[in-house]
């Protein structure tokens, strides 16, 4: 691996204490034309990368890399609100994950022990896998034919609580009609499936703008109508395979579901940047997101969002109300529930009493999704995106049991197949599709 670091001391301590946990630093560079430089000639297979640099900061070394010659990286960031907005760009570029630098004494070896877990994952990416810079999009592979993951330009002003609240939620819904997927075959005996049996060749559409609501995002007449789709002109967008027109439109019906989600961790940040811009206006859900991150990042992954999206993203607070077409990202360090019943819902956040045990997360996925499961019963969506370990797993398998419907992320498309492979072997996955296919699934579901 190679370390990248504008300062002596911190390179010569990060290169000990990695080598004294196994592993080989083949060199170091200190700034970052010399980074991409030797990125590219030794060719390491993973990289640890300072933000803050001289000559070409971190953020050009992404840019650089991922175009002439990608390999995974993992960020130092910077405690500072600047630097957790750099980070979130970061993550769009084509950075794997990030660790926190320290902010006091002492807290080196935990950081170094993180970023070994980190480096870990990061190192069996597939240089397909990374993010190609250009206008902050996720790039993944997909079969031709398919269109790539849906950008869509920045949101303009919106009122945050146009629709009204659904009221109690009815029977159950019935998806017996959908065919639910198997749990993952063991290792070696097989692969898991990329899509939903017998689901015809797909592709994801641009999110076309509702009627009666000006190219702003302000409503000119009632809210929640979805656009004729035979009249309307839809968004088009620059995927790898071109320019593709691309339509989701939300179904003209009822909405059967009051509120989604969604779990993340390695290579969230990303995968949320193709779902979250790709839903449309009219979404008829509530939406929360839970991505695994360090205390002080999660609100500028909610402003980083929020400037990308048709719907309004918001950072949660104590007692902010679950309404539709609203996006609330859960506070880092706060585990996270709701209260009250369906249509007249609200955020609880608390602080814990104690440290996070080891390997558990505050919020966690699971914690969210069981919280969720028991206040909207059937009427609540869960989504396991890209991640390390299990969480999530036991709070998809609530959401099923209650009825809801389930979607995992596919094994192609993720970064680390972790958290939704967990789902998929519990039997908790409804659908497995790639991520260029949530933001679809996710309309057309609820």
């Amino acid at each position: 691996m190679l370390v990248v670091d504008d300062s002596a001391l911190m390179r010569r301590l990060i290169t000990r204490l990695l080598e004294s946990r196994g592993y080989n630093v083949i060199d170091t560079a200190a700034d970052g034309e010399e980074a991409v430089a030797k990125i590219c000639a030794l060719k390491p297979d993973v990289v640890s990368l300072d933000l803050e640099m001289p000559v070409l900061d971190g953020l050009g070394v992404l840019r650089r890399v991922m175009k002439e010659c990608p390999v995974p990286v993992v960020m130092l960031s910077s405690h500072t609100t600047a630097g957790a907005r750099a980070t979130m760009r970061a993550l769009s570029l084509g950075a794997v994950d990030f660790v926190a630098k320290p902010s006091g004494p002492g807290q080196l070896d935990a950081m170094v022990d993180e970023l070994v877990e980190k480096l870990r994952a990061a190192a069996t990416v597939a240089a397909s896998k990374l993010v190609r810079p250009g206008v902050g999009m996720a790039f993944h592979p997909f079969p031709a034919g398919k269109a790539g993951p849906l950008l869509l330009p920045p949101r303009g002003k919106r009122p945050e609580d146009a629709r009204t609240p659904p009221g109690p939620p009815g029977k159950p819904v019935d998806f017996s009609s959908r065919k639910e997927v198997p749990p993952v075959k063991p290792a070696g005996t097989g692969s898991v499936p990329e899509r939903h049996a017998g689901t015809s060749r797909f592709s994801m559409p641009p999110v076309l703008r509702p009627a009666g609501r000006s190219p702003s995002g302000a409503p000119a007449g009632a809210p929640g109508r979805a656009a004729d789709a035979g009249s309307a002109k839809a968004d088009r967008d620059t995927t790898a395979g071109g320019t593709v027109p691309r339509l989701v439109v939300v179904p003209k019906r009822p909405a059967r579901i009051d509120l989604v989600v969604i779990g993340s961790s390695t290579g969230g940040p990303a995968a949320l940047q193709v779902i979250i811009p790709a839903l449309p206006e009219d979404f008829p859900a509530a939406v929360v997101l839970v991505q695994h991150m360090p205390v002080g990042f999660s609100g500028s992954l909610a402003e980083h969002l929020n400037r990308r999206s048709r719907l309004p993203v918001k950072h949660a607070a104590e007692g902010d109300p679950v309404i539709p077409g609203r996006v609330l990202v859960a506070p880092a360090g706060f585990d996270l529930t709701f209260r009250g019943h369906p249509g007249h819902v609200t955020v609880h956040l608390d602080a814990g009493s104690g440290p996070v045990p080891p390997g558990g997360f505050r919020p966690s996925v699971d914690g969210v999704m069981l919280s969720a499961a028991e206040v909207f019963g059937a009427r609540v969506m869960g989504v396991l995106l890209t991640g390390m370990g299990r969480d999530g797993a036991r709070g998809m398998a609530a959401i099923r049991e209650k009825g809801g419907p389930t979607i995992a992320q596919d094994e192609s498309t993720c970064v680390v197949f972790g958290m939704p492979k967990a789902a998929i072997d519990l039997g908790a996955a409804l659908k497995v599709v790639p991520l260029g296919e949530v933001a679809g699934e996710m309309v057309r579901m609820v």
